[in-house]
């Protein structure tokens, strides 16, 4: 195993990521994961409940525990993240490493042992959130378009999985998911003011190695299986009973290489990330269609998908709008002011995550597994967006399909 280390003086706490990343060989794993996840956060053997885990951790000076589950394309990653006060900041120097440390091998490897009641009610807490999802129009939106892209393949699975298989899930089920967690690949991650902990990393190794089984490095993990022949162009509404509706189109990016990432965020910035982008200004601006519409590009699925909040009698228009905005894209329509704005706002996007431990956390994962490289800094990739030219926009542009359109449709009588 490593650990790698981001050391940043301007912070006052270090802040450590620990990752379990696993190929999903089958989208059930979301589910399963979702409700082990939220047992794991609560409980262990040594604190059996929520509130004994909090107590511990504010007599620790406030010290921060969570766990998050993402998806790296059809990689599913489950994090568990600790924050605590660097010592200089402390009375006395207390050192709070070392019990940092046991009480995050204390989450991970000596779990609760768990009973019906306490799956019972974290599976309703998961299928509360399942349910919840449609709640927000947009989100919703964004993530059938996401469905309907990346149909069949991991990527389209909902994040906290399906409501009908987590109804079904057993004891049994959460202790084979515990297992095959803690034997997946491990990513250890510090960032933040490691002034004064220059044995931190070491410390780790000696802690947790003992406990790692995997020898797979997160930096072979396949994150885009590309199982999908889903090609053909479609359009799928759906009613909702809203006062405004939602309009979501997913492209697909064919052709992809490693070499086009940095072209490929500076196409979306212009297309549709900033109030100067193609998107706002012409959806928005010019014909007002829109309330909002912005852009996405995921880095992990060679996709993009366009949402936009709008009234449902401007469905076909507001798509006309966007479609040409794409046909611009593609024969070199971009004025040098968009993409300056574009470029100007990537790189301070670039700058800003130096402000953010966690930020510069995930820089460094998702270096690692697209890029097989942990030593690309913020200077790099600064770097690289300034040497994107005009042509290596319009030659990604070329690359860009709209393949699906979903229409979330509320005004039944519009």
């Amino acid at each position: 195993m490593k650990v790698y280390s981001i050391n940043n003086e301007k912070f006052k706490s270090i802040y450590i990521s620990y990752n379990f990343t696993l190929e999903v060989k089958n989208k059930n794993i979301y589910s399963y994961y979702a409700v082990l996840a939220s047992l794991m956060a609560k409980s262990s053997k040594n604190y059996t409940t929520q509130k004994a885990i909090e107590k511990y951790l504010n007599s620790l000076y406030g010290s921060i525990f969570d766990v998050n589950v993402e998806k790296i394309g059809d990689l599913y990653n489950l994090e568990f993240r600790v924050e605590f006060i660097n010592k200089k900041f402390l009375p006395n120097n207390e050192e709070l490493s070392e019990k940092i440390l046991s009480f995050l091998e204390e989450i991970i490897y000596n779990p609760y042992d768990w009973t019906e009641e306490n799956l019972e009610r974290e599976k309703t807490f998961i299928i509360e959130r399942i349910n919840e999802r449609k709640d927000d129009k947009l989100k919703y939106g964004i993530q059938k378009a996401e469905e309907l892209i990346c149909k069949d393949e991991p990527f389209g699975t909902y994040l906290y999985g399906e409501s009908e298989v987590v109804e079904k899930i057993s004891l049994e089920d959460i202790k084979k998911a515990y297992k095959d967690l803690v034997n997946s690949s491990v990513t250890i991650i510090v960032s933040g003011n490691m002034n004064g902990y220059d044995k931190l990393a070491n410390n780790i190794e000696n802690k947790f190695g003992k406990h790692i089984t995997s020898e797979k490095n997160v930096e072979e993990l396949v994150y885009n299986t590309k199982l999908n022949n889903n090609n053909e162009y479609e359009e799928v509404k759906e009613f909702q009973d809203t006062t405004q509706s939602v309009l979501a189109l997913g492209l697909k990016i064919n052709d992809v290489s490693i070499d086009d990432f940095y072209a490929l965020n500076l196409y979306n910035a212009i297309l549709g990330t900033t109030p100067s982008s193609k998107l706002f200004q012409n959806v928005r601006e010019k014909e007002s269609l829109a309330y909002t519409v912005r852009s996405r590009y995921y880095r992990f699925k060679d996709i993009l998908v366009i949402y936009a909040g709008i009234n449902k009698e401007n469905y076909q228009k507001t798509l006309d709008v966007i479609n040409e905005q794409l046909e611009d894209m593609k024969s070199g329509k971009i004025t040098e002011i968009e993409f300056r704005s574009a470029k100007d706002s990537l790189l301070s996007d670039l700058l800003e995550w130096k402000d953010s431990k966690v930020a510069m956390e995930k820089m460094v994962y998702s270096n690692l597994i697209a890029f097989k490289d942990s030593n690309i800094t913020i200077e790099n990739m600064r770097e690289k967006i300034n040497n994107v030219t005009m042509k290596d926009v319009i030659d990604v542009a070329k690359k860009v399909e709209l393949k699906k359109v979903f229409l979330l449709g509320g005004e039944e009588n519009a």
